[in-house]
């Protein structure tokens, strides 16, 4: 039964990583990730935000990070930082160049 269970598990992270190692994202957006205190109440604080295409909630070693990719015509990334620090969950903007480098380079 263990065995079953922990080879579901490893099949389905690596169909996650798979899937996500396939989304391409949009010319001209840019991503950064952030570390927060609590990644949904990050999320939730940018849901429906002008300029936020999507976030992506995660982990960074044993942070909290949202995941975002924007489109920096139409947000900043001082902006995005200013949403998360109004939701009391912001600690740190991890990658900040992000706003400077289009998202496409950003992907690894």
């Amino acid at each position: 039964m263990k065995t079953s269970l922990l080879i579901s598990v490893i099949f389905l992270t690596g169909l996650l990583r798979t899937a996500g190692a396939a989304t391409e994202m949009p010319a001209d957006m840019a991503k950064a990730t952030f570390a927060v205190h609590c990644y949904d109440v990050g999320a939730n604080a940018l849901a429906g935000k002008p300029g936020v295409i999507s976030v992506e909630r995660g982990w960074s070693g044993a942070r909290e990070v949202d995941r975002v990719v924007y489109n920096p015509r139409e947000v900043s990334l001082r902006q995005i930082e200013t949403w998360l620090k109004e939701s009391d969950t912001y600690v740190s903007t991890l990658e900040a160049e992000a706003d400077t480098m289009p998202a496409k380079k950003m992907l690894q």
